[in-house]
């Protein structure tokens, strides 16, 4: 199949399509100056977008690609675990700043009534 249908199929841009070939993260045959595309390709592009969803940035698949042919599964799995504590930082964080401002909206409506107790 040619790019404008792995398009369709993989709900990735054409550009960005291109962009993963350039970087290395999949290999696209051709034929003359045309790219064929297999299923395999598609997976692959799914995967990548996955990845992204994750914040798993286009570099960072490169680096976990290295030279190899496929992924080095074991590094995958050591940078999800990393990424994962990553997360679980964010959450408590975020968590902190969700009671800061609740304290604060609390404080807010205190004053609130406060002054119109006063008028």
């Amino acid at each position: 199949m040619f790019i404008n249908q792995a398009s369709k199929l993989s709900g990735a841009t054409q550009r960005a399509i291109r962009l993963y070939e350039e970087l290395g993260l999949m290999k696209v045959s051709r034929t003359g100056k045309y790219r064929i595309y297999n299923q395999d390709n598609i997976s692959q592009i799914k995967m990548i977008k996955e990845a992204q969803v994750l914040g798993i940035t286009l570099a960072d698949m490169v680096t976990l690609r290295g030279s190899q042919e496929d992924f080095d599964w074991k590094l995958v799995s050591s940078y999800l675990i990393e990424k994962q504590w990553q997360v679980e930082e964010k959450i408590k964080e975020l968590e902190l700043q969700k009671q800061r401002i609740k304290e604060y909206r609390i404080s807010i409506d205190i004053c609130i009534q406060e002054l119109d107790s006063n008028l």
